[in-house]
């Protein structure tokens, strides 16, 4: 589900993200879904111009979608909250995403970014970088939807 667009298999992979976001409720397979999507979409700023955007545009798109369907579910808003943070602390480049995503249409993402997430994505973005989650000694560790 989380290979890239251009990759063999596209649009097999987009039908089985929609049904499986028009079926699936369980917290903890949609935060799975959302960190693969975010861990295996390049993101980072070094990739060509064209690439990258066509990267985030399919990127924003999905985790708005998930994100969405995450935010419904029991504890949703803030298991999401918390993991879009995470995210932003631990994949290369998500944080610059996720803050221009919300700064083009905040009235949509306000309602998935509570206060805190949106905090963490700020500062990440604006220090250039990423930081690593508290207590991980290594930064470069891809982040666990199982273990929240």
């Amino acid at each position: 589900m989380a290979a890239p667009e251009d990759a063999p298999g596209a649009a097999l992979r987009g039908e089985l993200l929609a049904g499986l976001l028009q079926e699936e409720t369980h917290p903890d397979v949609l935060e799975a879904l959302l960190v693969a999507l975010v861990v295996r979409h390049d993101t980072r700023p070094g990739a060509a111009s064209g690439e990258r955007d066509g990267h985030a545009a399919r990127l924003r798109s999905a985790v708005l979608r998930v994100g969405t369907v995450l935010a419904r579910a029991p504890e949703g808003g803030r298991r999401l909250d918390r993991r879009l943070a995470e995210l932003a602390r631990t994949v290369p480049g998500f944080a610059a995403y996720a803050l221009a995503w919300y700064d083009e249409d905040p009235g949509v993402w306000r309602a998935l970014v509570g206060s805190g997430g949106l905090r963490t994505i700020e500062d990440v973005a604006a220090s250039g970088g990423r930081t690593a989650p508290a207590g991980t000694p290594d930064a470069e560790r891809v982040p666990s939807a199982w273990h929240s």
